[in-house]
């Protein structure tokens, strides 16, 4: 008799993490996927309705998964493997199918501050009367208006080195490595490895090891 093994696979998985639901798990969907122990999200100023996280299927999702805005929505896609690390997104972080992504990454979708400091002291003044109006959540008035952000994505078959920085606007190509403890500024291309502070090209991935 043929047995299912991806069933079994699945199965084994969920009872070895099973856990309670968090408070604001209406604030995601997951498919499938397993949420490992240290998995959270937090969107203080959440939209009603408003899902800000998916998953697809297969998975394997820690992490922190942080909208310190109303706005903003990460996508993470099939067989996606994140060990831990943080979000921090108020535009949107796509990540494909089939990646890798170690512990301790952080990916930022945008500057959380501006460039001028006359915003910042804004920013600080907001902070302090959110503060002592007893509000948890201290960015409850911070204007986002002046704050540059683009969407992050990366591509299927990457691989994401631990403790790694990603920054906004990045797009990792296809099969892309990512060498642990680099911050990424720029696009890398794909079946290519780099690393480093910032992030160049080191070598490219032969044609052997590519998709075909």
């Amino acid at each position: 008799m043929l047995v299912n093994i991806k069933k079994i696979i699945k199965k084994v998985l969920r009872g070895v993490t099973k856990q309670p639901a968090p408070a604001n798990a209406k604030l995601y969907r997951k498919g499938d996927s397993v949420l490992v122990n240290g998995f959270g999200i937090n969107a203080p100023l959440a939209i009603d309705n408003k899902v800000y996280l998916t998953i697809g299927d297969d998975s394997i999702i820690n992490g922190f998964y942080n909208f310190e805005a109303a706005t903003g929505e990460v996508k993470l896609g099939n067989r996606v493997y994140v060990g831990g690390g943080h979000f921090i997104c108020i535009n949107k972080i796509e990540v494909e199918d089939d990646v890798f992504i170690s512990w301790g990454c952080y990916f930022f979708d945008n500057d959380s501050h501006s460039l001028d400091y006359r915003h910042r002291l804004n920013d600080m003044q907001n902070h302090l009367n959110d503060w002592r109006k007893g509000l948890s959540n201290y960015n409850t008035s911070k204007d986002w208006s002046n704050v540059k952000s683009a969407p992050i994505k990366i591509c299927r078959y990457a691989w994401i080195g631990m403790e790694c920085k990603i920054l906004k606007g990045v797009t990792i190509g296809e099969g892309a490595i990512v060498g642990a403890g680099s911050v990424v500024t720029k696009n890398v291309a794909p079946w290519t490895i780099v690393g480093g502070n910032p992030a160049k090209l080191v070598k490219e991935i032969p044609e052997a090891l590519r998709r075909k």
